[in-house]
């Protein structure tokens, strides 16, 4: 199945840069646009088209602010310039930079590529695989020793 296609070159290249900015790129893992976190809020966009308006939105009013303000495109800028045209935009549109920061984590933290880096051991829920501790009889002693809380019938 193809992934849904919603954003251009420009756009993709743009939240690639963004993503890139919000986790960044550690010495053994690139940064979020650069492991394609952006498939997964650009899939994420096509299932609904309110979010659709507001990433589109936000990332429409990055590009303007950088291009206002510093006379060069998001993608272009420094660092530093990337970082201050970002906390503008978390003070000027709280709602679309809350989202777009939580899309960002949840793609970035179920790759298993993150999961190596910081060391957590991946393995597929029950039942394939998630081992449970052998049952323990003696966590049901205090409820043996118990009255029953029901009545005979008869």
């Amino acid at each position: 199945m193809n992934p849904p296609c919603i954003l251009d070159d420009a756009q993709r290249a743009l939240l690639t840069s963004v993503l890139n900015r919000l986790v960044p790129a550690r010495t053994d893992l690139p940064g979020a646009g650069d492991l394609d976190v952006g498939a997964s809020i650009e899939s994420a966009m096509a299932g609904s088209a309110p979010l659709r308006r507001l990433l589109l939105d936000g990332l429409v009013e990055i590009a303007v602010t950088c291009e206002r303000q510093h006379h060069s495109t998001f993608v272009e800028s420094a660092t530093a310039t990337q970082t201050q045209v970002l906390k503008e935009i978390e003070d000027a549109h709280p709602t679309f930079f809350d989202t777009l920061v939580g899309y960002t984590y949840r793609g970035y933290y179920t790759l298993p590529a993150v999961h190596q880096a910081i060391g957590h051991d991946s393995r597929p829920p029950q039942p394939q695989g998630h081992r449970l501790p052998p049952f323990d009889p003696a966590l049901l002693t205090q409820q043996r020793e118990r009255l029953p809380f029901w009545r005979p019938t008869s």
